[in-house]
């Protein structure tokens, strides 16, 4: 597997057409598959390889990471990864350009106007299974997906309370609430009372 390997434990992930080009053609990838040093990545159409002992989350961000490196973790994926909501993660929900089309199984792909992409940030979640860097919306921002797909829900609550637990600075949210309020001032508005409301 040489540089194949070396890939792998770098990137964590290979495309199919990646593989061809190191491998020569697509017998010698489903060779290794078969032989089972290389495992096809769920959905199996996705044409996705890891090593095996991979966890298949894992390998799904991994290959957001690599192939698809202009989409920004959002909705209710990025809620549940700092573990604002409680939503288990069927499809990874990521926002891209309106300019631009990504379509395939793994992925729940929202077109937005770029004005609408802000304050996205580099993190890991080490203890969600991601030791590399993902991006992603900031907590704040994340509010806002909380209020479009949750507001008036227990899950809303439930959001902005875990949110004060985990990101709110109670000493100082001033520099919280202007991220807040940029984003969207009226809705920021109405996410900072109620955030207020739990000092």
């Amino acid at each position: 597997m040489g540089n194949l390997e070396k890939i792998l434990k770098k990137d964590l992930v290979i495309s199919l057409e990646d593989g061809i080009k190191l491998l020569g053609n697509d017998k010698a990838v489903y060779r290794l598959v078969e032989k089972g040093e290389l495992r096809k990545v769920y959905p199996g159409g996705l044409g996705y390889f890891s090593l095996p002992e991979l966890e298949e989350g894992t390998a799904h961000f991994a290959i957001i990471k690599k192939y698809y490196p202009q989409c920004i973790i959002s909705g209710r994926t990025a809620l549940s990864l700092y573990e604002l909501s409680l939503d288990y993660i069927n499809q990874i929900d990521v926002d891209i350009s309106n300019k631009t089309n990504i379509s395939n199984e793994l992925l729940n792909v929202h077109r937005i106007v770029d004005s609408k992409i802000n304050n996205v940030i580099e993190r890991s979640f080490e203890d969600k299974g991601l030791p590399f860097t993902v991006k992603i919306y900031s907590p704040e921002r994340c509010l806002f997906e909380a209020y479009k797909y949750y507001k008036g829900l227990d899950s809303y609550f439930y959001c902005l309370k875990k949110f004060q637990e985990k990101y709110l600075n109670k000493m100082g949210p001033g520099t919280q609430f202007d991220i807040i309020l940029k984003v969207n001032k009226k809705v920021g508005r109405e996410i900072i009372d109620l955030l207020m409301m739990g000092i």
